[in-house]
């Protein structure tokens, strides 16, 4: 049984964590002319080449939180982030772009700070 598109008993929860893998990471890219950027990014897997981008948090190059995007909703970013992105196994094949895979708890920390700084995300 699902309630506004989220799995409500048990084995429903436990079906829908099996099928649609989240994942958790960090993106440090260099952009020619433009300097470097880190994106930490909550995912959710679609297949072996995309994922659904469910959060975004975007920090300047000191760790400073400069925006963040959630559920259609974006504060303080460059640009609005694109709904299904690469999945994070693929981004070997993008030049100056390197991955960490980061915890749950890590990320949570994180948005709990760009939300502080940008409620309209809540």
């Amino acid at each position: 049984m699902f309630l506004a598109g989220k799995p409500v008993c048990t084995q429903c929860w436990l079906d829908y964590k099996l099928r649609y893998m989240t994942i958790f990471i960090r993106l440090d890219m260099t952009i020619p002319g433009a300097g470097s950027t880190t994106h930490i990014a909550e995912l959710e897997e679609i297949d072996s080449s995309s994922c659904r981008m469910l959060r975004i948090i975007e920090l300047d190059p000191h760790g400073v939180i400069h925006g963040g995007a959630a559920s259609g909703v974006v504060a303080g970013l460059a640009a609005p982030p694109q709904d299904i992105v690469p999945h994070p196994r693929n981004y070997g094949d993008f030049p100056d772009i390197t991955t960490t895979e980061i915890s749950e708890t890590d990320f949570n920390a994180l948005w709990a700070e760009t939300l502080a700084k940008f409620p309209e995300l809540n």
